[in-house]
């Protein structure tokens, strides 16, 4: 009897081994699988933890509103009219008319004191008319010529330079004697921010005369329109140069 029961025991023993035995294969699975998860779990944790600053410092602000891309910085575009009062909308200021620009040419604006009238203008102009008689018949005196024109000037150097008309006239001993040279009237006078433009009609009554006589073909009476441009130089106004009124 005995026997028998150690027997039992032995059998059961043996029977509770090979069950432990035949489930231990299934242990590095489960241990493996297990492993994976994890690893996998913490991988996603880290991976949302590290995007969570990058999504906040580009897509929001304090307030909770997106905030928009900085622009370029330009004061002058960014800002039209810093001096609006509060509250209201900021209109940006309408961009001053440009001044208008000489057809002649173009310099440093002259200051608000060279101020100049029509008036005066016309006594400018009158009185290089009457120097011109001078220059231009013999001894041909260029003495006070900066009194008139300004230099360095277009007029100033068509008369003083080499083969220019007084050079002409002096080497082919000829003179231009005005019996008369007025301003008939003012038709137009501007002022520009570097010039001032009088437009005149001036009537002549002249004769070249050379070594072999009166050059008829340059001489006589003539009515004409001409634009005289004058500038402020050193201090004063002066004839710059002039063309014929289209």
């Amino acid at each position: 009897m005995l026997k028998g029961k150690v027997f039992l025991r032995k059998a059961s023993s043996r029977s509770h081994e090979s069950v432990r035995g035949s489930s231990n294969p299934l242990l590095p699975v489960i241990a493996a699988f297990v492993f994976f998860i994890a690893f996998v779990g913490v991988s996603i944790l880290l991976t949302l933890r590290a995007r969570v600053p990058q999504v906040v410092s580009q897509g929001s602000n304090i307030s909770g509103f997106p905030t928009a891309p900085a622009l370029p910085s330009n004061h002058s575009a960014a800002t039209p009219n810093v001096n609006s009062a509060s509250g209201f909308p900021v209109v940006p200021s309408a961009p001053s008319p440009a001044s208008p620009r000489s057809p002649f040419s173009s310099s440093s604006p002259v200051p608000q004191s060279a101020t100049l009238d029509a008036s005066t203008a016309r006594q400018l102009v009158e009185s290089w008319l009457a120097y011109k008689k001078t220059i231009f018949s013999s001894p041909y005196d260029l003495s006070a010529i900066e009194n008139h024109v300004v230099n360095p000037g277009p007029l100033y150097s068509d008369i003083t330079r080499p083969s220019g008309s007084v050079d002409w006239l002096r080497s082919n001993n000829s003179s231009y004697f005005y019996k008369e040279l007025k301003i008939l009237d003012v038709t137009d006078f501007r002022q520009f921010p570097d010039r001032a433009h009088l437009t005149v009609r001036i009537f002549e009554d002249l004769e070249l005369r050379t070594p072999r006589g009166t050059d008829f073909s340059k001489s006589g009476q003539k009515t004409h329109s001409w634009v005289y441009e004058l500038k402020f130089n050193k201090g004063k106004w002066l004839v710059y140069d002039y063309r014929k009124d289209i």
